[in-house]
């Protein structure tokens, strides 16, 4: 026998679009509640930053908690210098860092490092100061000359600013020394000049015991980079993408805000001891660097003419495969 059909009237299927419409309406209703892809692969980062004013931007960043605009969980942790972070870094202890070339190139060459964006362009940031009495850098001749090895301003300095400015590696004789000792050095007269960075040329000027001859930047761009591991990358892609979107905000930051800078900056000196360091010498200073993220292919050029000078000098063993290192892409992807 066969079966009656199914009776389909106004009622039923008034009843049945009801259903529907209130389970949907239903879903919809919890969806806020239910936390999306997205957000369950942001990963918490470690940062470290130079407590510096070479990570300056970074300072800012880390201080004001700009990272909180987008839903970011950052611990940050402070090194002396780029070489703290990069060993931090090589040793798995923290995702990101600020450093400057020289430090980059030893974590690239193993694979390890990433360069997603720049910190800031310092050339300005970095010079040569003298005791008074030395009016030029080619004066330096015979005299003893401050740097710290291992560092990136040393190698500019005898590579690139002195030999333009008549005073060849040979001229004078080398003192290694860390930056915070070059000043005392100076007032003391164990030394004639260093090659360092602010702020102690500022220091040193507001204390009248040298004069800054000259400044890095028409010789030497002196970017400060921003590093991820490159494992952290491959696994956590959209953690990254989501940082460098935080980063941008930074940057507009630095741009608009002036005494939100100076008041952050301010608090990192004091509390490593810069009593002498006022408002307005810091609001003085903050207007030397360029907070440029950018890696242009002008700037890769120039990351790779630095490489090659220390390969050839026997500094840096191997060169980084600069394909996989150097990623301006992951920028413009967080812009878009």
């Amino acid at each position: 026998m066969d079966k009656k059909p199914t009776r389909y009237t106004r009622t039923s299927a008034y009843h049945a679009s009801r259903r529907t419409v209130l389970k949907t309406l239903g879903g919809l209703a919890l969806a806020p509640f239910a936390p999306s892809a997205t957000a369950q692969q942001i990963q918490p980062i470690r940062f470290g930053l130079q407590n510096t004013f070479t990570g300056a931007a970074a300072v800012v960043w880390a201080r004001k908690k700009i990272y909180e605009k987008r839903g970011l969980k950052v611990e940050a942790f402070n090194f002396a210098d780029g070489r703290g972070v990069r060993d931090a870094m090589l040793a798995g202890k923290i995702d990101f860092g600020t450093m400057n070339l020289t430090p980059f190139f030893v974590g690239a060459a193993t694979g390890n490092f990433t360069l997603i964006a720049f910190v800031l362009l310092g050339g300005d940031t970095v010079g040569v100061m003298a005791r008074p009495g030395i009016n030029n850098v080619a004066d330096l001749k015979g005299k003893n000359v401050s740097i710290t090895v291992g560092s990136t301003t040393g190698p500019v300095f005898v590579h690139q600013v002195g030999p333009k400015l008549g005073l060849k590696e040979g001229d004078y004789r080398i003192v290694n020394l860390q930056p915070a000792n070059q000043v005392p050095a100076l007032a003391a007269g164990s030394i004639d000049a260093f090659a360092g960075p602010e702020p102690y040329l500022t220091i040193g000027e507001q204390e009248k015991i040298g004069e800054v001859l000259v400044r890095f930047g028409p010789y030497d761009a002196n970017p400060t980079c921003l590093v991820v591991n490159t494992a952290f990358l491959e696994k956590f892609p959209d953690t990254v993408n989501a940082f460098l979107k935080s980063w941008l905000d930074g940057v507009e930051y630095w741009e608009h805000n002036p005494d939100g800078v100076v008041d952050a900056l301010l608090s990192m000196y004091r509390e490593s001891g810069y009593t002498a360091l006022s408002p307005p010498m810091i609001s003085k200073m903050a207007k030397l660097p360029k907070v440029v993220p950018d890696i242009t292919p002008e700037l890769s050029a120039y990351i790779k003419g630095q490489a090659d000078i220390l390969y050839k000098a026997g500094s840096l063993k191997r060169l980084p495969d600069w394909d996989k290192v150097i990623r301006s892409d992951l920028l413009a992807k967080a812009r878009g």
